[in-house]
């Protein structure tokens, strides 16, 4: 797959800049986290966690994946979550008194809650490490907004450490587009480069164009299993 990101269209596209932004080292970083995202999305005991909340019907896409599928997909050129920064004040009343919040559902498995947290922790330092030393790459990696970008600049590894108790740190990607998230699956399966690389674009497009924001909380009855979104593409989503 060409290292180079596609470029993205529609409003908004001042935030995907042309040429090789992401570089190799951090396309690796990417798909490290991707492989991680992937495999705690698809632990059983953490269908409830908000983090991982992709939906019933991307999670059984992507159970049906076998390893090289979601190999490709962790190759994606961005992650498939978002990191969204606590406002400074809450930010601050989160590493004072390190409380998690009671929203988060427990894990069955203990090994999950150490997994979860060393996920959390990496990704803020790849965030961090990229607001550091490439400007405007964290917006496009992980969704940090420009305020955000600056605020882990400057952070201290002790500040991320206790930030990273925040549990609305985390979420996926694209949370009311099932029907992207299907095209994006259907194209890691389907080991086809032009494929994967469309479907690279318009994750990138819906991006620029602000679909990645949360809009409310979700309706009641979308986890419902057997439920199939409308739009899916159905029987041509396995991989």
């Amino acid at each position: 797959m060409d290292d180079q990101l596609p470029i993205a269209c529609g409003p908004g596209t001042d935030l995907v800049p042309r040429g090789n932004l992401l570089g190799p080292v951090i396309r690796r970083d990417i798909a490290d986290l991707n492989r991680l995202f992937l495999r705690l999305s698809l632990d059983p005991g953490l269908e409830e966690d908000p983090r991982f909340a992709i939906g019933d019907p991307v999670r059984a896409a992507l159970a049906a994946c076998d390893h090289d599928a979601l190999e490709r997909l962790a190759l994606s050129p961005f992650c498939l979550f978002k990191i969204r920064l606590p406002p400074a004040a809450r930010a601050e009343a989160a590493s004072r008194d390190r409380v998690a919040d009671a929203r988060q559902p427990a894990p069955v498995d203990p090994s999950a809650v150490a997994l979860c947290h060393s996920f959390v922790l990496l990704s803020l330092g790849v965030a961090r490490s990229l607001a550091g030393g490439s400007p405007l790459s964290p917006r496009i990696a992980l969704g940090v907004s420009g305020e955000g970008e600056a605020r882990l600049a400057a952070m201290r590894p002790s500040e991320l450490a206790l930030l990273a108790a925040w549990p609305d740190l985390v979420r996926p990607r694209w949370p009311r587009h099932e029907r992207f998230w299907g095209m994006l699956i259907a194209a890691a399966g389907r080991a086809d480069g032009d494929l994967q690389r469309w479907a690279h674009c318009a994750g990138l497009c819906l991006l620029a164009a602000g679909s990645d924001a949360e809009e409310g909380p979700r309706p009641q009855g979308a986890r419902a299993r057997g439920r199939t979104p409308r739009g899916w593409p159905g029987q041509g989503l396995s991989c």
